[in-house]
């Protein structure tokens, strides 16, 4: 060996093999994907076998150990290859064959040191066969896998180092092509894990724009709850003020009713003010209509549930339909026969309808147009839940529907998500509770809204329910039946409001009737803790302070009194039945009443009363 040789076979070891391996070792824990960590393994394997070839020509012997683990090497660099290509794409490593290549290699370095002949064409091509081998397969692999520019290129760059596997042992009595032939080898391979850096950039890119893509959708989600939670929030803070608003309205409107009522009776016939206090009754009832539209909005409006046909609903509803629309748009009914059930209050039902009409009657303003009517049995899924408002809860199911179609002028976005609320009007006029009530109707209903507008376009509204699944049980404590004997003994009267106090006391005094009047619920406990017998009948109202209407009714019964109890609120039966039941002897009464209701719903508790203890 020449002293030139000898000079670039140590530069070639010191500036390229051995800085290649240390490097590889280096950051061999930081490459992320299998594939990479294999081409560095084999990499490493490939450089160490060339720096075992050159200490071997560079010591002069015949053959050796270093050699025979040279040759070892090169075939576990080419299995690595294999077990990175197969990683590449998503095929089983072929790990038999793995394993009878090494075995062969193994076997022909062992076989070779001790039947030494000298390096000969024949002795070299059987050595290269397991790497070949390997590298076929790893090509048809990549070969295999379409669509991929680089993991063709890969598999010309595999070819290539086949090629000049078998050339070198040809070019052995050719100093200058072999060395070419040899050099040209190692490039490929660094070519080859080039290449693999590239794969893995790919890989690495399509990761981040999947994870970006799915860290978008998580932002898109986080908005869509936090739109739900703000809106969630904004119905309850809405529905306690309505709510509120609304109990302390029936109050006074109980007491304008009532008052007017007793003047009504107290006049003659023939009297002028009769006329003035018709219309001061007037007045108030549509207050109190205004009152329940506000109840309903809250969710605590009058729901009478029961087994329902949403269809029938409907169509009973396309008489006042057509009164209402004009005649330039068209009503095109398309409801569907023979529904499931539903668990409902057909007139809210058909206020829904109408509130919907109403409001696609104004979205076409005057012009010509069409309007749909329609219901129908559907599934939602989770990507419709998200579209919908008001479905916190709400689960992927059958879902029954009533959709009301327009042709108007449509809106965008950001109108969708106010339209329900009170007051509001795209015109910049009050419309009042219209929209917002069929929203409180809904949620009361346990169902949901879907809203689809173009602007220019027309608009879309389905209101979907759950299909009945269950009864509910009813409230059948009241009996409104008159009887002429009525017990004898006191009522016990208890309301926080002076007003209605005193209308009550001067109703049922005008009727004969003995009252005690208390202004909480503690006082109503201390009457009938000391003077209970007295009693046949309590009054209470359900929203008191101190003790409410409701908790001196559960501690009257569980004392094991069954003394008649009427209970008197602003918000609908449901609302008390929960804490009542189906006690026969507890009865109830909404505020605003007027004075015959009154009457008529005290001697209907006391007659059955009286008739239980004739029994």
């Amino acid at each position: 060996m020449t002293p030139i040789d000898l000079l670039y076979t140590v530069g070639f070891i010191l500036l390229f093999d051995l800085i290649a391996v240390g490097s590889l070792v280096i950051y061999y824990r930081q490459l992320q994907f299998p594939f990479l960590r294999l081409m560095a393994f084999a990499v490493a394997l490939d450089m160490l076998a060339q720096i075992l070839f050159f200490t071997w020509v560079g010591s002069g012997e015949q053959w050796g150990t270093l050699v025979v683990v040279g040759g070892v090497l090169k075939t576990l660099g080419a299995l690595m290859i294999l077990a990175a290509v197969a990683h590449i794409v998503e095929r089983a490593v072929p790990l038999f064959l793995m394993l009878l290549m090494l075995i062969l290699a193994v076997g022909h370095s062992i076989t070779a040191h001790f039947l030494w002949t000298g390096i000969n064409t024949v002795n070299w091509l059987l050595a290269e066969v397991p790497q070949v081998s390997m590298f076929l397969v790893a090509i048809y692999y990549l070969l295999a896998r379409r669509g991929s520019f680089i993991l063709h290129a890969l598999a010309g760059v595999l070819s290539l180092q086949i090629v000049s596997k078998i050339a070198m042992p040809l070019l052995l009595n050719a100093p200058a092509p072999f060395a070419l032939t040899y050099f040209f080898g190692c490039l490929l391979l660094i070519v080859g894990a080039l290449m693999v850096l590239v794969v893995a950039s790919e890989k690495v890119m399509a990761s981040l724009r999947e994870s970006n893509e799915l860290l978008q959708e998580y932002r898109r989600e986080n908005q869509r709850l936090e739109l739900q939670f703000t809106q969630a929030q904004k119905l309850e803070s809405l529905g306690a003020l309505a709510g509120g608003i609304a109990h302390d309205f029936n109050n006074m409107l109980t007491s304008m009713l009532g008052y007017a009522s007793l003047a009504m009776k107290k006049l003659p016939p023939s009297s002028e003010v009769r006329k003035d206090l018709y219309m001061v009754i007037s007045g108030a009832r549509q207050a109190v209509d205004l009152t329940s539209k506000m109840l309903t909005y809250a969710g605590k409006g009058a729901i009478a549930f029961e087994s329902m046909d949403i269809s029938r609903a409907v169509d009973n509803m396309s008489s006042l339909i057509n009164s209402i629309v004009p005649r330039k748009i068209r009503v095109v009914n398309n409801v569907v026969r023979d529904l499931p059930q539903m668990l409902g209050d057909p007139v809210q039902v058909g206020q829904i309808v109408m509130n919907l009409v109403a409001n696609a009657v104004d979205a076409i303003d005057g012009e010509s147009g069409t309007i749909e009517v329609s219901t129908g049995l559907t599934r939602v899924d989770k990507v419709q839940l998200r579209q919908c408002l008001f479905a916190d809860g709400a689960a992927e199911g059958a879902y029954l529907y009533v959709g009301v179609k327009d042709t108007g002028k449509g809106m965008a976005a950001g109108q969708i998500d106010r339209i329900f609320d009170p007051f509001y009007s795209e015109k910049g006029v009050s419309k009042g509770l219209g929209l917002s009530s069929i929203s409180g109707i809904v949620r009361q209903h346990r169902g949901f809204v879907q809203v689809v507008s173009v602007p220019g376009k027309g608009s879309e509204f389905y209101m979907y329910f759950p299909v009945l699944a269950y009864e509910e049980g009813q409230f059948t404590g009241q009996v409104p039946t008159r009887s002429d004997t009525m017990l004898r003994g006191a009522i016990l009267v208890a309301d926080d409001d002076p007003r209605i106090r005193s209308l009550i006391s001067s109703i049922l005094e005008g009727e004969s009737y003995r009252l005690k009047a208390v202004e909480d619920g503690r006082e109503a406990m201390d009457e009938i803790t000391h003077h209970g017998e007295e009693f046949c009948l309590f009054l209470l109202d359900c929203t008191m302070p101190k003790m409410s209407g409701t908790e001196v009714y559960q501690q009257l019964r569980s004392s094991g009194s069954d003394t008649p109890v009427i209970l008197i609120s602003g918000y609908h039966q449901d609302q008390v039945v929960r804490n009542v039941g189906h006690d026969e002897h507890a009865y109830f009464i909404k505020k605003p009443f007027n004075v015959d209701e009154l009457v008529r719903q005290v001697e209907a508790a006391l007659a059955k009363a009286e008739v239980r203890q004739d029994g």
